[in-house]
């Protein structure tokens, strides 16, 4: 029989304890009154307070957990990545079969290392992503040895120098070959999927919207069967078979849509743009034609699939609305994924349309600073948070993980701080809206409600001392009822 266990100080506004039993909330308020109720209960003296816990809107939890494993180059520069790559190969670290992988080096950093030819040899077999994922950069022996000196790359790009010749640096689809050659085994997936949820309890989150193959899928299947976590799968369009549905894939997770590219990245100015960047002649690079791709889309979304078009730049955010204005609806709302720069008007035309506008604010950790030499004479169009929720907008946070750490306190602190982006306007959110959009925001996302403290709800709820903006992760966290993180200290037991 489930017991109630009685969380005694632990909230605000009049209730100071929640009693949770069989995964749910069953009572709010005094403790005594909640103690007098419940016989037989188990009370934890809390120190902090409860929230309702975190999902994260926008990740992809195989890779995530992948890049756990992998070679970390984030913030380093060309030396220091080879530095660094040097010693993993020496180690034996970071390596899958025979290849070296590493992650998040800048584009910029990429592209200086590609002309290190000599180098790179060393490292072969070498894999490594641009913190976008959009670029990637291998030794050209392997360039050459899958082909891509003769490959076609309708929507992407494989570098050549002046002569002709292959650099080992890939932009866009073209990089499909290089991720195919080092992909994991099944089991491999399966343990990424279980390290990247154990590593989400610790940063209070207890659920996502995941962008997964049919691999990526199955491991995200088999580990939310085991783990109270729960998961909403959206899967490449190019890897669902024919009459493929929306469909419940373990106890917790769900197949919910089905995702497009429309462009690339800021960082490898191959987002597409209505017109030419501040500091490149040229307007990005669209990664399918829309009015060709609009008949596979209606025929998903006439299925039931909810769609996810990522669109970075101004004219992807434009095309993609054009397309979703039109299309079937489903359980899910459609969605548009990132949305880092929209032209005049389009907020109020995507809260008309019931599109949800999905985010990332961490991505101005790393993003700001170009997006500033990029964008410099529309920044006002530039991460508007606060329009997009002005506008009626359902506005959904995530991390885009593993691009960047799913910190809920990073991503908080860039919400509520977007204002620094410039252009004369309030781009920031409220600490309340925020933490909304991670709820509340994400489960209507997926077609769901929830993501409050309130009875009848699932008891996913994070304790923290001070608050997500000043703690880097909760004190105690509970999905389903269930403690799957807590720090020593958190809570003093009595039985009564």
């Amino acid at each position: 029989m489930d017991r109630t266990i009685v969380y005694a100080g632990a909230l605000g506004a009049g209730a100071h304890a929640v009693a949770v039993r069989a995964g749910r909330i069953v009572g709010l308020g005094d403790p005594s009154t909640l103690c007098r109720r419940f016989e037989g209960k188990v009370v934890r003296h809390v120190r902090g307070r409860f929230l309702p816990a975190a999902l994260d809107g926008h990740l992809h939890l195989v890779d995530f957990g992948l890049a756990l494993g992998e070679t970390d180059l984030r913030g380093l520069d060309a030396e220091k990545t080879l530095e660094r790559l040097r010693a993993a190969r020496a180690q034996g670290e970071g390596v899958r079969g025979e290849f070296l992988l590493g992650r998040g080096a800048r584009p910029g950093v990429l592209r200086q290392l590609s002309e290190r030819r000599d180098a790179l040899a060393e490292l072969a077999p070498l894999r490594i992503w641009a913190q976008d994922l959009h670029t990637a950069l291998t030794d050209p022996g392997t360039a050459r040895r899958l082909g891509l000196h003769r490959a076609e790359t309708p929507g992407g790009e494989v570098v050549r120098d002046l002569s002709g010749e292959v650099t080992g640096l890939l932009r866009e689809s073209a990089t499909a070959p290089l991720a195919e050659a080092a992909q994991p085994d099944q089991a491999s997936r399966e343990r990424a999927a279980r390290r990247a949820i154990e590593a989400l309890w610790q940063r209070g989150i207890v659920g996502a919207v995941t962008f997964e193959r049919a691999d990526g899928e199955s491991a995200v299947a088999r580990a939310t069967e085991e783990m109270p976590f729960h998961a909403y799968v959206y899967r490449y369009a190019e890897s669902l078979q024919a009459g493929a549905r929306p469909q419940v894939l373990s106890r917790r997770s769900v197949r919910v849509g089905a995702k497009y590219f429309l462009d690339g990245t800021l960082g490898s100015r191959t987002a597409w743009m209505l017109v030419p960047y501040a500091d490149h002649p040229a307007t990005g690079m669209p990664r399918l034609d829309p009015d060709e791709a609009r008949e596979g889309m209606r025929e998903l979304a006439g299925n039931g699939f909810s769609l996810a078009l990522h669109a970075i730049g101004d004219r992807a955010a434009q095309e993609a609305l054009r397309l979703l204005e039109g299309m079937p609806l489903a359980a899910a709302p459609h969605r548009i994924e990132h949305l880092q720069v929209v032209a005049e008007g389009f907020a109020q035309r995507l809260a008309q349309a019931g599109v949800t506008a999905s985010v990332q604010p961490c991505h101005l950790e790393q993003d700001l600073a170009e997006a500033r030499a990029a964008w410099a004479d529309r920044l006002e169009r530039a991460y508007p948070y606060s329009e997009l929720l002005s506008a009626g907008a359902n506005l959904c946070f995530g991390s885009d993980a593993p691009v960047e750490d799913p910190s809920l306190q990073l991503g908080l602190r860039w919400a509520v701080g977007a204002d620094a982006v410039g252009g004369g306007v309030r781009h920031g959110v409220s600490v309340e809206e925020g933490l909304a959009a991670y709820t509340q925001g994400v489960l209507r996302s997926v077609g769901a409600q929830g993501g409050r403290v309130a009875v009848g709800e699932p008891a996913n709820l994070a304790l923290y001392e001070n608050g997500p903006m000043q703690d880097a992760m909760p004190m105690l966290l509970l999905s389903e009822g269930e403690p799957v993180h807590e720090v020593a200290g958190a809570y003093r037991e009595e039985t009564l």
